[in-house]
Parts: structure tokens; C-alpha cells; sequence
């Protein structure tokens, strides 16, 4: 701005300040607000009454507002940040009057903003206008009162950075209807979380003079938005919306996002005239702010895939039916920052009871004929890609966001190069793979031979027909063993094997048998273990090559093999005193199976890292009997290496957010085992549950509930085709859902 129009502003400031003159036009009271430079006298410049009768042409916004040099607003990237405080560093003074410093800029950053669309659109409705400036005239009174607040606090206006993200998203705006979706919807009705929080925080640390001014702005809050609300429903397309009219507004970098706060005032929201279903839409909405997110995507198939050699080979209806079914599973692993790939959005109800119990929404993207519609995908970066499972389809499909890509990680870089998987990542999917990392762990953990699986117990491979008759006689001979089962090597767990009861097959077992020696060369062949409990490991390889040790759980398979579920709460309470003893025991000086299993798991991870592999992995292992043992008890430790995503670490996510001591266990129900229960279709099924066995939430908790009994449905029930996982929190509850449906879980 030039020196003379400077001196005309500040003339007509001290003649304002001067003669409180009664009549002034708005146009000047708006260049005033965005030129001038003086907080005082020319920010805080308050008329006693406005017109809008004079005409006057619309102006080309400036590149940033009039502000004094210690408030110049500047390119965040060229400033040294001062981070936000949290809530520990609130009990000092200095922190609570920087908070306010965030608050004050951006009240002056909305007067600015507010005085600049006056200046934009000259055209626009009078009473539209005429509510702008009441606007200006409630936040320069909440500017006031921080300002006075933050000196209360020692601490002055201009002594932190400010920085321009309110002015370079919307000093662009084409319209009045982009200024109320982007500025009274999106900013200020973010405000009305931002604002009830921190005065229930000021609260807390017992500063009331604070939290009084964080009511009243609060409440004036309200107001503004409603305004915007009003303008919003008289501008919008009456045939679209309300939800969609707003997101179609919205331009990137905002999102719906930027509405929402740290909590979610959803009484605020209905005062202030939004509609219910745009509330709930808003509420459930997730998206970054600006850290890169991560991709995640269901793709349960990728063993089968792998076992088939080849890109393109389709699916059986039992895979299709798990994808359509727990693809949304993909939210219990990711963050509400991240994107979960779909084929459908879960419903809002369903979206509701699960963020009502603590858990976290992403953002969901649509998938379609397994391509996504990229022209909906607003994000510059993405920081990682986490399928379910690398397969050579996985790796076709999430190719088209590598140029997206900002991960400075080798392995997910190297992912798309076709040799590198080939060589690299197919082999460790194999149980071959997994077998020669158990033999190795056997002799490297030789203190636990009396625990582990005598020799005579392990696994064989056979390449050939005969040879595969041959270590199956050698079994059932040498022991008494009921079954022998036989694996391919590729395969999801409880898939692609055969239990056989003698060396005399039958013409299917020979025939599968045949089969799979022809498609991959080569067959596990073991003994059919009397089996206690079913157990899992839980880590994950960083980027860094760190070796990162999750937790433990135990699962319910079905007498085929096959996942049924995971005790995610207390656990042991089902088994044996002797068992117990066993598992506790302090065998070498352990903490018991569970640090073995940890052991384990980190021996596995170091053999993965030869490989070059990085992300998340689970080992299986068992616990059975064996009477020749001296505790009566024997453990495989290492069975299978899954390196991939596992329902053992959803449920250990799960598990997060349950009340520490209580039983759970997440199950995955058959819903043809549901309709052959009495009931006649889902919908009773669910009606039923939740009306007997509701969730109740721990009151006592301060931030995010916990789970403190009850049934929680953690895929959309109305729309599953095979599997609904189930949550079940409390023995009692469990025992109340078996002899309502007779569906027994636990054998």
C-alpha cells in the first residue's frame, strides 16, 4: 500500500477516534480493517454505526493484509514455527497466552478476510453485507479481549510468528458462496470446537477469566456460522445437499476437515442451523490436515495369487465375499489420517457406533473395477502404501500412486520393480521359507529343546508323489497320530491342505496331492498335533530397519485349520491350571511363553531383514500336548510367517480400546451359522444383539472410552454376504450371545 493511501487511512482513523462519528460508509470501514497497519487505531477502529449506500468497484485482493511489522503475516515455510502448546505446558502462564496469540491472529486473520470480501463483491445482497460487518464487530471484540488477556499473561501481540494459512486459502475467493462455505463453514465452525475446548481446559486448570472470554467467543461463534448457514441454504443448488453442496465448494488444501476441532460440538453445529445429516456426515468425515497420508487396501487374496504365478487370475466367491465384507477392517490399522481403499463406503450408523466407542475414521476412497478415480484423489503426497499383502496385483494396482510418493524407504521404492519381488518377497510368503527359518531358530534357541517339538515332531518336504506316501508312512509309524496333514506351500492358513488318517489315500487326497506337486513343485508334510491353543505374534520392520515388537494374542481356529477369532481382553481364563502353569513358567529365566514368543518374532524379523522386506509381519504358533514332554505340554514356536497384515494385529488394534483387565474376544460369524440360528434375516440378528447385549462405555475415562462390556458389529452388518466380526466384551455377555443364538464360540 502507498504512503499516501496510508496517510489517508490513519487520517481518517484519528477522525473516527476523534469526533465518534456516527455514520460511516462500509467500504471505508473495510479498507480500513484490511490496509491498515495499526492494531489500535486502525484494526480495532470501531464505528458507531455503518452504511452501505455508496458505490464503488471491486478490488483485486492485495497479496497479504496491512499489518504492523511484528504481525506481518508470512509464508509458513519462512518462518520459525512456535509449536502450539499442550495440555501440560497450560498451568503456565506464558502457554496459556500463547495459545491466545493463535487465537488473536486468527480473529484478525477472519476481520481481514471478512473486510476483504466486503471490498471483492460490492454487488452482493445488503443484508449479506451488512452481516459481515456485525462480524467485524464481534471479532474485533474477541481480538480486544485476547489482546488484554494475553498481556494479563505476560505476553504481548506480535511476540511469536503469525503465520498466512487463513489468507492464502481464501484471499482467492470467486464468490460470496465460496466465503461462506470456506470461511463461516469451514474456519469458524472449526472454531466453535477449538473455542469450547479450551475453555473447558482453562476450566480445568482453574484460569476463569480466560475461560469466560472463550465462552463468549463461543457463543458469538454460533452466530457467525448461522449467518453463513443462512446465505449457504438461500445460494445452494436446492437439488443437491446440503453435504455435497459444501464439499463441491471446498478447494484444496480444504477439506471438511478443516470444520472440525479437537472435539465435535455437535449442539454448537444444530443452533447454528446446519442439518442433521450434514452433521453426521461431518462428524464421520476424516482426511489429513497436511501430513502425507498412507494407503491401505484389503486384498485378502494375495497368497492364492502368489501360489498361482501370475497377474490376473480371478477369484473365488468366498475371496470375493471377504473383500466385500472386511475391506473396511482396514480402519482398525490406519489412522484418521490415512486413506482406506473401497469398494463401498460403510454407512454412516455404522461409522457412528464404531467412532462412539473411541476408534478412529479414516478418510475412505472409492474403488472401482479395482482402479481408483484419481480425479477425486485431492492429495499432492502420499507418505506410504500398505496393502494388505504385496502380490504382484497389489503391486499393479498401487503403482499409479507412486508418483506420489515421498517415502524415503528402500523397500517401498523397490516394491515396483518386478525382479526385486520376485527374488526378494514371493520366497517369504512360503512355508518352505518358514520352515527353514524354524530350524534355524531351533538351534538357536537350544535352551528350550525340552519345550519346543522333539525332532521326530517337525515338519518334512517332499518333491514327488513317493516321496510324499514315504514321509507319511514314516509318520504313522514312528507315533500314533491321528492325522497327518499335508500343506502346500502356498496358501492362506487352513487352505490348500489335506488331513489324511492313513498311508491308504483316497482318490481325491491322491489327486490334490498330484495337484498342487504339479502347480508348485513341492508339498509340508507334518503331524496333526493334539492342539491346546492357537497362538500369534505381532512386530513390524521399519523404514529404518528397526525391528518393532507389537504385542502377543491367542485365536480360535475350526478343526480345519481355519481363523474363527482372537481373545482380545483378559486372557487364560478358558484353560487349564496346568496350562497356565505352563505358560507362565519362567523356562530359562523367561517371563514365560509370551517373551519366547517375543524372542521368537524378533529372530524372524532379522531373517526377513536379509530379505530387504519392510512392514508389518505375524508368526503363528501352538501350544499341545504331548505326554512324553515333562510338563505335558509342548510349543511350536514358529508354524507360519505371515508377512503381511493379520486379523491378530486388527485385534490387537482393537483390543486398544477395551477396558484393561476385561475379557473380549472378536469373532468372525458365519452369517450362514446366523440365519440357522432362529432368525430370519440380519436385520433380527442385530436387532436382537444390541437390544440384549448393548455397549456400555467407561465412564471414568478422560479422553477416548473404553469398551467395558457389550457386542460391537466391526463390519457393516446389513451389507455382508459371508463373515460379520463381532466384538464381545464380557464373559458374562458371551454366555448371554450363546444361549440367545446357540451360536457357541469358545469349544
Amino acid at each position: 500500500m502507498s504512503h499516501k493511501l496510508s496517510a489517508i487511512f490513519s487520517n481518517v482513523c484519528n477522525i473516527c477516534r476523534v469526533l465518534r462519528i456516527k455514520f460511516m460508509e462500509l467500504n471505508e470501514f473495510a479498507e480500513i480493517i484490511l490496509f491498515g497497519q495499526n492494531i489500535n487505531s486502525d484494526k480495532l477502529l470501531k464505528p458507531i454505526n455503518l452504511t452501505d449506500n455508496k458505490k464503488y468497484k471491486a478490488i483485486t485482493a492485495p497479496k497479504i493484509p496491512g499489518r504492523p511489522a511484528e504481525l506481518k503475516v508470512r509464508d509458513d515455510s519462512a518462518i520459525k514455527k512456535t509449536k502450539f502448546p499442550n495440555r501440560e505446558q497450560i498451568y503456565r502462564n506464558e502457554q496459556r497466552g500463547y495459545i491466545l496469540h493463535f487465537f488473536a491472529n486468527h480473529e484478525l486473520l477472519a476481520m481481514e478476510i471478512m473486510a476483504l470480501v466486503l471490498l471483492k463483491f460490492p454487488e452482493a445482497p445488503k443484508t449479506f453485507r451488512m452481516g459481515i460487518a456485525k462480524t467485524i464487530l464481534e471479532e474485533q471484540n474477541h481480538l480486544s479481549l485476547y489482546i488484554e488477556r494475553m498481556h494479563q499473561l505476560g505476553v504481548s501481540f506480535g511476540e511469536i510468528p503469525v503465520n498466512s494459512f487463513f489468507w492464502n486459502c481464501l484471499s482467492s475467493l470467486q464468490s460470496p458462496f465460496e466465503f461462506v462455505t470456506q470461511m463461516s463453514m469451514t474456519f469458524e465452525q472449526a472454531n466453535l470446537d477449538y473455542s469450547l475446548f479450551y475453555k473447558n481446559l482453562m476450566l480445568k486448570v482453574e484460569d476463569l477469566i480466560t475461560a469466560s472470554i472463550l465462552e463468549q467467543v463461543y457463543l458469538e461463534e454460533i452466530g457467525h456460522v448461522k449467518h453463513g448457514v443462512s446465505w449457504f441454504h438461500k445460494w445452494k443448488d436446492p437439488n443437491v445437499s446440503d453435504w455435497d453442496a459444501y464439499t463441491n465448494a471446498l478447494k484444496y488444501p480444504l477439506t471438511p476437515a478443516r470444520a472440525k476441532g479437537i472435539l465435535f460440538d455437535e449442539a454448537g453445529r444444530k443452533k447454528s442451523g446446519l442439518s442433521d445429516n450434514y452433521i453426521k456426515k461431518l462428524s464421520l468425515f476424516s482426511t489429513s490436515k497436511g501430513r502425507p497420508p498412507s494407503i491401505l487396501f484389503f486384498n485378502p487374496d494375495c497368497e492364492k495369487e502368489i501360489a498361482r504365478k501370475n497377474i490376473g487370475f480371478t477369484p473365488s466367491s468366498t475371496i470375493k465375499n471377504l473383500k466385500n465384507d472386511c475391506s473396511s477392517l482396514m480402519q482398525f490399522v490406519a489412522s484418521k489420517e490415512d486413506i482406506v481403499l473401497v469398494e463401498r463406503i460403510p454407512g454412516n450408523d455404522f461409522l457412528s457406533k464404531i467412532q462412539a466407542c473411541g476408534f478412529a475414521i479414516p478418510e475412505w476412497q472409492l474403488v472401482q473395477d479395482n482402479k481408483i478415480i484419481l480425479k477425486k484423489f485431492l492429495h499432492n503426497y502420499v507418505s506410504s502404501l500398505k496393502p494388505w499383502g504385496w502380490s504382484p496385483e497389489s503391486i499393479a494396482f498401487l503403482k499409479l500412486f507412486k508418483p506420489k510418493m515421498i517415502s524415503k524407504s528402500d523397500f517401498q521404492n523397490n516394491i515396483f520393480n518386478e525382479d526385486f519381488f520376485n527374488i526378494n518377497i514371493k520366497i517369504i510368503y512360503s512355508k518352505i521359507y518358514s520352515l527353514e527359518v524354524l530350524n534355524k531358530l531351533l538351534n538357536h534357541f537350544e535352551n528350550f529343546r525340552n519345550i519346543f517339538p522333539s525332532p521326530d515332531q517337525l515338519p518334512k518336504i517332499a518333491f514327488c508323489y513317493d516321496s510324499t506316501i514315504k514321509i507319511i508312512s514314516d509318520f504313522f509309524s514312528a507315533n500314533n497320530y491321528s492325522f497327518i496333514v499335508i500343506k502346500a506351500p502356498y496358501g492362506c492358513s487352513g487352505q490348500n491342505m489335506k488331513k489324511v488318517r492313513s498311508c491308504d489315500l483316497t482318490k481325491s487326497e491322491s489327486n490334490w496331492i498330484k495337484k498342487i506337486l504339479k502347480e508348485q513343485n513341492s508339498l509340508i508334510i507334518e503331524p496333526w498335533f493334539n492342539k491346546v491353543s492357537d497362538l500369534s505374534y505381532q512386530s513390524k520392520i521399519t523404514e529404518l530397519k528397526e525391528i518393532i515388537n507389537i504385542g502377543s494374542t491367542e485365536f480360535l481356529t475350526n478343526q480345519n485349520g481355519q481363523y474363527k477369532g482372537t481373545f482380545v481382553g483378559s486372557k487364560k481364563f478358558h484353560h487349564s491350571l496346568n496350562y497356565k502353569k505352563f505358560f507362565y513358567n519362567n523356562f530359562n529365566n523367561t517371563n514365560g511363553i509370551e517373551e519366547i514368543l517375543k524372542a521368537v518374532s524378533t529372530f524372524v524379523g532379522a531373517n526377513l531383514l536379509q530379505t530387504n522386506f519392510e512392514g508389518p509381519f505375524g508368526i503363528d504358533a501352538f501350544i499341545y500336548e504331548d505326554k512324553n514332554s515333562t510338563y505335558g505340554y509342548r510349543i511350536k514356536p514358529l508354524c507360519e510367517i505371515n508377512p503381511r497384515i493379520t486379523m491378530g494385529r486388527v485385534a490387537l488394534e482393537i483390543s486398544k480400546r477395551i477396558q484393561t483387565g476385561t475379557f473380549a474376544i472378536w469373532v468372525h460369524l458365519r452369517i450362514s451359522d446366523i440365519l440357522n440360528a432362529n432368525f430370519t434375516n440380519i436385520s433380527d440378528f442385530i436387532a436382537c444383539i444390541e437390544k440384549i447385549c448393548p455397549i456400555i462405555l467407561d465412564s471414568n475415562t478422560s479422553n477416548t472410552p473404553l469398551i467395558k462390556e457389550g457386542i460391537l458389529f466391526t463390519n457393516e452388518a446389513l451389507t455382508a454376504k459371508s463373515v460379520l466380526t463381532t466384538l464381545i466384551v464380557g464373559k458374562n455377555v458371551l454366555d448371554t450371545f450363546t444361549s440367545t443364538t446357540g451360536i457357541k464360540i469358545i469349544n
